[in-house]
């Protein structure tokens, strides 16, 4: 998807503003696998793909630590 946004110049869809679609939202925009996604985090991919997929919710610490790393300056992801 990097690739993709790079050849348009922007990204064709918006950020959601729900505490889980953002992580998604910056999986996909970044190209990340679960387990980088992970590292970057501090939670483990499964639990990641539990959340991103619906199937589990995260707790309200979790949630708190989503939105930490999101709001934090990001540099080199992969």
């Amino acid at each position: 998807m990097p690739k993709i946004i790079a050849f348009l110049g922007y990204v064709p869809f918006e950020c959601p503003e729900d505490p889980i679609g953002k992580p998604r939202y910056f999986k996909l925009v970044n190209g990340l696998f679960y387990k980088r996604l992970g590292e970057l985090i501090g939670r483990d991919p499964e639990q990641l793909t539990d959340w991103l997929s619906g199937r589990r919710k995260p707790s309200r610490i979790n949630t708190s630590r989503i939105a930490e790393f999101l709001v934090k300056p990001k540099k080199e992801f992969n």
